[in-house]
């Protein structure tokens, strides 16, 4: 008999300690999983603000030459912020479509993410006196930050054993209502200051007219006019001719064949190897290699063509 009430007596303690160690335990777990949660939707506020600075660079910076109100335009109407609000109001960028704006998971729940963009004045380059509202403007940076709220769902218990006889816990589990989420650092008040930032737009051309070729003896209405026009007006900021060789030449033979203040440009492209060929009544062929490419007297140029391949970013082709 007492050998049975001994191990009646163990069995009733090993029932109490897991009784008591599940109440801790389960705590943990639940928490745990209500953290990796919040981590979780925390770095979908920051993906979300940073794919706005992101998209941005693949948008239409100007039109060549002074033309800068396309950035201006869209840093102003922060329709960056509205493009990735709409498709992040899911916390989910990875889909085409607008899925439902909170979302619910096991003891976490997100809505009202937000993304604004506006001027980031603190980020600027200077360009030079002669490509300064030519073909370049400081238009500064943008700046980009998100906002959301995260709150626990119904399945997180946030009063268990804290209150009456026999409480088990000195406090409530969950005290906190709603937490407000900032891309980056902290709410203040509620709200997100600061953001992420970039500096846009460069020298580079784009669109379909600033992509074509500018033959030499075409001058201004060669296929690039864009290009044209702009390196002209670079061109006649520095230029100095003051006539002397052309009224010398008047003088002596009574005629001068070119103006030698002239404006004269060629661009061509990898079609025809970076080479302009236009023959000038003799025996030269007169090819001129006036583009920076294959073949190009500077080494490095030549070398950096040399080495392009047809795989996606320059990733090794399989």
């Amino acid at each position: 008999m007492v050998r049975l009430r001994d191990r009646s007596s163990q069995r009733g303690q090993g029932t109490t300690e897991l009784a008591l160690g599940l109440l801790l335990f389960v705590t943990i777990l639940i928490f745990g999983i209500h953290f990796a949660e919040v981590g979780y939707l925390s770095l979908k506020v920051q993906e979300a603000s940073t794919s706005a600075l992101w998209d941005t660079t693949s948008a239409k910076m100007h039109e060549l030459p002074r033309q800068f109100t396309p950035l201006e335009n869209l840093i102003s109407s922060d329709q960056p912020g509205q493009q990735a609000t709409e498709r992040y109001q899911d916390f989910d960028g990875r889909t085409s479509k607008q899925g439902r704006a909170k979302v619910v998971q096991v003891f976490t729940s997100a809505e009202g993410l937000r993304v604004t963009c506006g001027d980031a004045g603190s980020i600027s380059f200077k360009p030079s006196a002669s490509t300064q509202g030519r073909v370049y403007k400081d238009v500064g940076g943008m700046s980009c930050n998100a906002r959301a709220v995260l709150s626990p769902t119904r399945a997180l218990t946030r009063s268990f054993l804290d209150k009456g006889p026999g409480s088990f816990f000195d406090v409530p589990h969950y005290a906190v209502g709603v937490i407000p989420v900032c891309g980056l650092g902290r709410a203040k008040g509620g709200n997100c200051a600061g953001g992420f930032g970039i500096l846009l737009d460069d020298w580079g051309l784009a669109g379909r007219d600033e992509s074509q070729e500018c033959l030499v003896l075409d001058g201004a209405g060669c296929d690039n006019t864009p290009y044209y026009r702009s390196a002209k007006e670079v061109y006649d900021q520095h230029n100095t001719v003051d006539g002397s060789s052309q009224r010398l030449a008047q003088t002596i033979v009574g005629t001068a064949p070119i103006d030698p203040g002239r404006f004269w440009m060629s661009f061509r492209g990898m079609n025809n190897e970076f080479l302009e060929s236009e023959r000038g009544g003799d025996r030269d062929p007169n090819n001129w290699r006036t583009t920076p490419g294959k073949k190009s007297r500077t080494t490095e140029y030549d070398t950096s063509f040399s080495r392009r391949g047809t795989c996606f970013l320059g990733t090794t082709c399989n």
